[in-house]
């Protein structure tokens, strides 16, 4: 159940970053996490949004580049827990022979705990090995329910 993300390519300048929040929040978007990557000239945007279909759509009609490929479409998130330590899930995940590509946390936190995005090799390996070890696996509608 992999969840889909949006990845918007920005200027790296003063402002860049504002102007596209506050255009999805002119459409009412809700951002559930976001990460940052420097690119020199550019920045990297990846977002987990309540609905990655309609940002997408509105930051297209905005002229927003967009990145489109599927290691910056689909991710996995997981709710860590006091037995699933990050260090847990990065040997489940490495043991596999799957390599992490990327990872963030969210703004979703839950009694302490914090749902964590990444981005792996082989995405439903990976999720059906964490889940095979008791690793609870987060679908969209969770994450708008807990948020």
């Amino acid at each position: 159940m992999p969840v889909k993300q949006v990845s918007v390519f920005l200027d790296n300048k003063p402002g860049a970053l504002s102007e596209l929040i506050d255009y999805l929040d002119r459409f009412k978007i809700k951002i559930f996490a976001l990460s940052i990557s420097d690119a020199g000239e550019f920045g990297l945007i990846r977002m987990i949004t309540e609905d990655a279909g309609r940002a997408t759509e509105i930051l297209e009609d905005a002229n927003f580049n967009l990145a489109k490929s599927k290691k910056n479409t689909e991710v996995t998130i997981i709710l860590t827990t006091e037995k699933d330590k990050i260090s847990r899930i990065a040997k489940i995940v490495g043991d596999n022979d799957l390599n992490i590509e990327y990872a963030y946390s969210s703004a979703v936190h839950i009694d302490g705990k914090f749902a964590l995005v990444l981005r792996v090799d082989d995405l439903e390996k990976a999720e059906r090995i964490l889940e095979e070890n008791d690793v609870a696996i987060l679908s969209l509608y969770e994450i708008k329910k807990l948020f």
